[in-house]
Order: structure tokens, then C-alpha cells, then sequence
């Protein structure tokens, strides 16, 4: 989780982790987590499906490792991850519970529906200015 972590501060989600991307490495007398196949990998700011990467990822570490610690099942740190790196306070040293509440807040459906008629606007202003001649 703490190298999941410490990609998603460097702006990167893996997008196919599991613990056949996970190595060992004896560095300095500590067998450290080392994660590989990363051709896949996406910017974490920039892709609409990171968080869904991000969530099946870590996911996909719970599932495995509950075998080994079954207290994991237990644990939400995808979600808590997500939400502190979305509220910018997510660091490499941010302690993280395993823990995570789902907001219960009203959804502002009215301000959804304003987003997506600028992002149509914006979209028909761009197509007019592509199809105007030059």
C-alpha cells in the first residue's frame, strides 16, 4: 500500500496491479516491495478511469494478501487513499486507518447539469472552429 502510495503522490496509477507485479528486493538488510510491469500505467490527474485503476489495484492486493493477514478483508484503503489524494493531502507519509466513510452529502444534480452543458458549448465551439475554412 505504501508503494501505491508513493506512485500516486508521483501522479501515477499501475492500472494492473497484483502480486504478480510485486518483487522483492534485499536493499540494505530489508526485503522491500519493488513494483514492475508498468506499460500500462496512466496519469493519475489525467485519466478519467485512474480512480477505478487505483481502486481495483489496491483491490486486488486485499485480495490477495488476506490470506496471509485475514484482518485486511476488514480494510477500505482504496477509497481513503483516493479521497485524500483527490483533497490534496495525500503524502507519502500520510498515516493511513484502512477506514473509509462514503460522503452522504446531497448531490448538487443542478451544478452536474451545468458542467456537462459548458462541456458541450465548449465542444460545439471547437467543432465550429475546426470546420471554419482557413
Amino acid at each position: 500500500i505504501a508503494e501505491v502510495v508513493r506512485m500516486l503522490c508521483a501522479g501515477v496509477v499501475h492500472g494492473d496491479l497484483s502480486e504478480f507485479n510485486i518483487l522483492l528486493a534485499h536493499v540494505n538488510g530489508l526485503d522491500t516491495p519493488v513494483i514492475i510491469d508498468l506499460p500500462q500505467a496512466v496519469d493519475a490527474a489525467g485519466n478519467n478511469h485512474a480512480q477505478r485503476m487505483l481502486l481495483r489495484d489496491v483491490q486486488n492486493l486485499r485480495d490477495f494478501f488476506r490470506q496471509f493477514a485475514p484482518a485486511l478483508l476488514a480494510t477500505d484503503f482504496g477509497p481513503e487513499i483516493w479521497s485524500l489524494y483527490q483533497a490534496g493531502l495525500l503524502t507519502n507519509d500520510t498515516p493511513l486507518t484502512g477506514q473509509f466513510a462514503q460522503p452522504t452529502a446531497a448531490v448538487d444534480v443542478g451544478g452536474v447539469l451545468r458542467e456537462i452543458d459548458d462541456a458541450r458549448a465548449e465542444d460545439a465551439a471547437r467543432r465550429l472552429r475546426m470546420a471554419a475554412p482557413v
